[in-house]
């Protein structure tokens, strides 16, 4: 897939489609919005291939890339956040992050506590014996991975980003894909940056989180808020310009409806544990990075099932199952 070159979006707008080192996504867009300072809008990972297309490309739209006053992370991705250190420390720029991410930063560095997750997670839910050791095999932090510091600047939902005396990104918090992720609205367009929380042909990963909360419910929420503020252009983070932001979200939505309906009627004969849901739920041949993410988002799906009370669950041992309410 060919990456798209730097471009002029107009209104000060500026994108890199900054190269990662996977085979999906294949990259991520960083946004650059030139007013009385330059702010950058996400980084990608920190790897060499990333930060020299970062650095070319914006020299290809005449910026200089010292110039950046601040850079906005949109959630504590390494897809988004990975290169944060490294772009703050060479071009001497501030990160700002929601308020959220100071309590999840330390979660993030926590290469052994990530692991542990993922091994409870393989237990409770029902990944067999023979695929368990490939499937929690995950304590080797990635180099493009570093250790995150927290942010100089924490924003909250409603904050303005001030980006001329008379212009500023209005942050609107929404979490589902990370707790912490936030959209920036450009007060005089109207245009969005949505980071990965309205996607044009994919839809996030909506990931279950151990804090007890309902994530595909907050997700559910926030696409909501878009479409009650009638979102319109938006740029994501991945993939190209979504005309009616408000649209996708519905769809994305839809989406999730579909999927619950269908999670629903695979635990209404018998009860199932999340991965024998997910096997009947996702394509087939998921490799194992896929099958992880498949199953977060699975029990994620069915706990937002519980939480409406359609779905039920207990355990028999350290095995979760899920069954559909009387």
């Amino acid at each position: 897939m060919t990456i798209p070159p730097p471009r002029s979006l107009g209104h000060g707008f500026g994108a890199v489609s900054v190269p990662l080192p996977f085979r999906s996504p294949a990259w991520v867009n960083c946004y650059l919005i030139e007013a009385d300072g330059l702010t950058l809008i996400d980084c990608g990972v920190d790897w060499p291939e990333g930060f020299e297309a970062l650095e070319s490309g914006m020299r290809t739209l005449g910026l200089d890339p010292h110039s950046i006053d601040r850079l906005i992370v949109t959630h504590l991705h390494p897809d988004h956040v990975g290169m944060a250190p490294r772009v703050a420390q060479t071009w001497a720029c501030d990160i700002v992050m929601h308020e959220r991410s100071a309590e999840r930063i330390p979660r993030y560095n926590d290469t052994a506590g990530h692991a542990a997750r993922i091994s409870q997670l393989a237990r409770r839910h029902g990944v067999p014996e023979s695929l368990r050791a490939d499937f929690t095999d995950v304590a080797t932090r990635a180099p493009f991975m570093p250790m995150m510091r927290q942010p100089d600047l924490l924003v909250t939902d409603g904050d303005r980003v001030a980006l001329s005396e008379d212009r500023w990104l209005e942050v609107l918090h929404t979490p589902g894909h990370e707790p912490s992720h936030i959209c920036l609205r450009d007060s005089l367009t109207g245009i969005l940056f949505s980071g990965d929380h309205v996607l044009p042909r994919i839809t996030p990963v909506i990931m279950v989180d151990d804090e007890g909360v309902d994530v595909l419910g907050d997700y559910l929420a926030s696409l909501q808020r878009l479409v009650d503020l009638g979102v319109g252009l938006t740029y994501p983070a991945h993939g190209g310009v979504v005309e009616h932001g408000a649209l996708r979200a519905e769809q994305i939505a839809l989406h999730h409806d579909r999927r619950l309906s269908g999670m629903l009627g695979v635990v209404a004969m018998a009860p199932q544990t999340a991965w024998e849901v997910m096997l009947e739920s996702y394509r087939p041949h998921l490799n194992t990075t896929e099958q992880r993410l498949a199953l977060r988002e699975t029990v994620s799906h069915l706990e937002h099932l519980r939480a409406r009370s359609e779905v039920a669950s207990f355990a028999e041992g350290d095995l979760w199952f899920y069954r559909r309410s009387t």
